[in-house]
């Protein structure tokens, strides 16, 4: 098939799992030979590891969603350098991108990563939802569901496959010889429930035989002071270890036994899915799409968002019972290889840009 002349656009305050997913289709879709852009507001942290890793990167200034200067240079660079179909992530990037491609001539997808309102996606030709719960959230605000295509969130099984560096880890962060570990990644925000984490590993703690657990914290975010604070107000100072942001969280994945998903909203957790891949059990909230992914009783355990005392629960059944813990790690690998394959998404994804493109070309 012909190559196609293809634009990412983000607009990332950091790097999460939107930001790790443009990355890795922008590096697999020129693999496959395809020529692609990705516009990213300069100064964000994702244009160094984009230029890192030899990507095209245009950055130009971005001052929010209603940004008439940024418009029109969008518009003459697209037609300028004749691109076929723009890609859009995020809602700012999305709004701007899918206006300028509609003024342009060339058709606008948007990857609605999360439950959000549909407003600043109302202009993309197509939408790609990464759960079924994103597009039912989408279609209930009236979206149309036909213009809404679900492709899940894949996993490069390739990528999870590198030496264990798990070592390293407990060494670095002082986790005890034998501990337990429970892992939890994404950003300090309320959406994510670390505080409801805190609670249940506070509950945990009351019981003799969980006293040297320990939780890793991945990821920052506006809560991160408070929810120090409060580690140390429950008295969980030594239990829970807060590493910060880590653009590889393969080690810490390998150092883990559990990996927990507290959130109280999801569109769909890639962590969840990376940690699955290396074999390690879920703990989950049924949120958004998650159910998609936990298979409760097979994969992991799923329980009530916002429920501290569920979810300690949860987490003492696998920790009690170390061979379910391996086999429901196991189903999950399984799962993941069968169900959420990377090299599966980049195909679904191209096939959305062939149909749109193919839609939108004029007339013989």
């Amino acid at each position: 098939m012909e190559p196609l002349r293809i634009v990412q656009y983000i607009t990332p305050s950091q790097i999460g799992g939107a930001e790790i997913h443009v990355t890795a289709l922008a590096d697999r879709l020129r693999a496959r030979g395809h020529e692609v852009t990705v516009v990213c507001p300069r100064g964000r942290p994702l244009v160094a590891e984009l230029v890192a890793r030899g990507m095209p990167v245009l950055t130009p200034r971005t001052f929010g969603k209603l940004d008439p200067v940024m418009l029109v240079r969008l518009i003459r660079w697209l037609r300028r350098n004749r691109a076929q179909v723009i890609h859009t992530h995020l809602s700012t990037a999305s709004l701007l991108g899918s206006t300028a491609a509609r003024i342009a001539g060339i058709p606008a997808v948007a990857t609605v990563h999360g439950l959000n309102t549909r407003t600043c996606f109302n202009w993309a030709h197509a939408i790609i939802a990464v759960s079924n719960a994103v597009k039912q959230h989408l279609a209930a605000q009236g979206m149309p569901a036909d213009r809404i295509t679900v492709v899940h969130n894949g996993v490069d099984l390739r990528t999870m496959s590198r030496a264990d560096e798990s070592a390293s880890v407990k060494q670095r962060w002082g986790l005890p010889r034998g501990a337990p570990v429970l892992i939890t990644v994404g950003r300090l925000t309320r959406e994510k429930g670390h505080r409801d984490l805190l609670g249940a590993l506070s509950r945990l703690a009351q019981d003799s035989r969980w006293r040297e657990v320990r939780l890793l914290v991945v990821g920052a975010g506006a809560l991160a002071s408070a929810l120090k604070r409060e580690t140390r107000q429950l008295g969980l100072g030594e239990r829970v270890i807060f590493v910060g942001f880590q653009r590889d969280i393969l080690p810490f994945l390998q150092a883990a036994d559990i990996f927990v998903l507290p959130s109280i909203q999801e569109g769909l957790s890639l962590s969840a899915l990376e940690a699955m891949a290396l074999g390690r059990p879920v703990v989950a909230c049924r949120v958004g799409g998650t159910p998609e992914v936990v298979v409760d009783g097979q994969t992991g355990l799923l329980v009530s968002p916002g429920r501290p005392e569920e979810l300690a629960g949860a987490l003492e059944r696998l920790l009690a019972d170390p061979e379910q813990a391996r086999a429901m790690g196991a189903a999950g690998r399984r799962r993941v290889r069968e169900a959420f394959d990377f090299e599966q998404m980049v195909t679904k994804i191209e096939e959305v840009y062939r149909s749109l493109i193919a839609r939108h070309a004029p007339p013989a």
